[in-house]
């Protein structure tokens, strides 16, 4: 038996391996290779109070006002603090960044934040390089099983004692651990227009549901407003920094579509500025980021250069054609502070995790940094524990049921559970995807895959019906203002049914 078992090998599952003891013996498991996941894809940056005259307490009433009253405001209080000196340490560690002349980091701004706290690496690589980095941190301490599909966590006596897993021969086995910890990512797979990596299919969900962990807040997905789109294709991310350089959202004509939006125009947040998007698409044709007239496009944003110029399109001279896609999940699996869900031994970090600092709508460059800020805070926990070692007998099931995806999941998602949402839509969409609870060792791999996909769609959308009004990210055209009756209460799924919860929101003082 293994000390910990890490689902993921993002910038949450290798912080945590970085954090913890050399000591311990962990294994890391991916779905595919080790740059597969959303992290090597981050364009915009880490977000912490840096800069001279930024502090702690502005990065958190930023966090909060994006959050639209629905963060954990102790929790952002942790986020911003201890973020604040967890990125200074990795950049004393080496951590690549972007610096001036002095050496210093060169912080960009983002939406609706205050000041300029963006911290990039490589331009717009910042993911992939933090990735390299703590790959390189934890190159010999942990042991690396990619290509590994988690098919079903290990429930003993109500704790979580180990994974089945599927390597990429079809051969299945189980791997027990003290503690299991999803890394998951996030579930922009279950639409058909997404800034995600292939490998973000929800499964991260789907295991906590049927392992018995409480989901919470999963109503709220964030639709990134300017994924780069060819003939209806989505063909990357076009970061929020480019807007943040001063980029315009304009239609075929080159009239700015946000100008009698928002009095922060391009910079308004995230949910607002993906609305108006998508209603220009859908009412009055396409919309585009004109970047023609910045400095050093190609120099600040290479890899978006690259991607563009590989569809054909020269940013300094066109206008790049955008349409709105899901890019990030406030919510997921019900956290304490330290990364503990409501089963004893299962662990939740990074976008699968609901720890509350997102609320209702993330502030921009926020998910690195609470990826990062958790999983070391998890690692702290973990090793207060002891360590016993021992192993549970677990039977291995030769599977028997068959399952087979719908095949326009993804297009009913993006229709009917996307970014417009609407009762009888909803209603329309479970009643032809019910929740289910599957008994997971019945089915092949492959067939879990799908089921991963399914149960998370449908658990998506019997959040959405069920919050009546609108919200941050969740945006309803039946009940389209905030509703005093749902604020601080919070929707929370288990395979015992739903409930309704309360997240405190009063505001903490933060002091530096």
């Amino acid at each position: 038996m293994i000390d910990i078992c890490i689902i993921g090998g993002g910038a949450a599952g290798l912080m945590l391996a970085h954090s913890l003891s050399p000591s311990l013996s962990v294994v890391v498991l991916t779905k595919e290779d080790a740059f597969s996941g959303n992290t090597a894809l981050a364009q915009g940056g880490i977000a912490a109070s840096i800069g001279p005259g930024d502090h702690p307490a502005s990065h958190a009433a930023d966090t909060l006002s994006a959050a639209a009253n629905h963060a954990n405001p102790e929790r952002v209080e942790v986020l911003v603090q201890e973020g604040q000196a967890l990125i200074e340490m990795l950049l004393s560690q080496g951590l690549p960044f972007d610096a001036d002349e002095e050496g210093l980091p060169m912080l960009g701004q983002e939406a609706a934040h205050a000041a300029r706290r963006i911290i990039h690496a490589g331009g717009d690589q910042t993911g992939k390089m933090l990735q390299h980095h703590l790959l390189s941190k934890t190159e010999n301490r942990v042991k690396r099983l990619p290509y590994s599909s988690v098919l079903e966590l290990i429930i003993t006596e109500g704790q979580c004692t180990g994974v089945c897993v599927e390597d990429a021969f079809g051969k299945r086995s189980i791997i027990h651990a003290q503690h299991i910890v999803l890394a998951t990512g996030g579930i922009g797979q279950l639409y058909s227009q997404t800034s995600n990596s292939i490998v973000a299919t929800g499964d991260g969900l789907s295991l906590a549901f049927h392992a018995g962990a409480v989901l919470e807040d999963l109503e709220f997905v964030q639709f990134h407003p300017t994924v780069f789109t060819v003939k209806g294709k989505s063909c990357g991310l076009i970061s929020e920094a480019v807007r943040g350089e001063g980029a315009w959202l304009v239609d075929a004509a080159g009239r700015r579509i946000m100008e009698d939006v928002h009095p922060l125009l391009e910079l308004a947040p995230r949910d607002i500025v993906a609305r108006t998007i998508e209603w220009h698409w859908q009412q009055k044709g396409s919309v585009f980021l004109d970047a023609r007239h910045l400095q050093d496009f190609k120099v600040k944003f290479p890899s978006i250069y690259r991607n563009c110029r590989d569809h054909h399109i020269h940013p300094e001279k066109q206008m790049i054609p955008v349409r709105p896609g899901a890019h990030f999940h406030m919510g997921g699996v019900q956290t304490n502070e330290w990364g503990e869900t409501t089963i004893p031994r299962l662990y939740a970090i990074g976008e699968i995790a609901s720890t509350g600092v997102h609320g209702a709508n993330r502030l921009a460059s926020n998910s690195l940094l609470e990826s990062l800020v958790f999983a070391k805070r998890l690692a702290t926990k973990i090793q207060t524990y002891g360590f016993s070692h021992k192993k549970e007998s677990v039977e291995l099931i030769e599977p028997v049921k068959k399952f087979s995806l719908p095949w326009n999941l993804q297009l009913r998602m993006t229709e009917q559970v996307g970014i417009l949402r609407e009762a009888d839509e909803l209603k329309q969409f479970i009643a032809d995807f019910p929740l289910l609870r599957f008994d997971l060792q019945q089915y092949s791999g492959k067939q879990i895959k799908e089921i991963h996909r399914y149960t998370a769609s449908s658990l998506i959308a019997q959040a959405a019906l069920f919050r009546d009004e609108s919200r941050g990210a969740h945006y309803r055209i039946d009940a389209p203002q905030a509703s005093e009756e749902w604020t601080g209460k919070t929707i929370q799924l288990s395979i015992t049914g739903m409930a309704i919860g309360k997240r405190k929101l009063q505001q903490k003082e933060t002091v530096s």
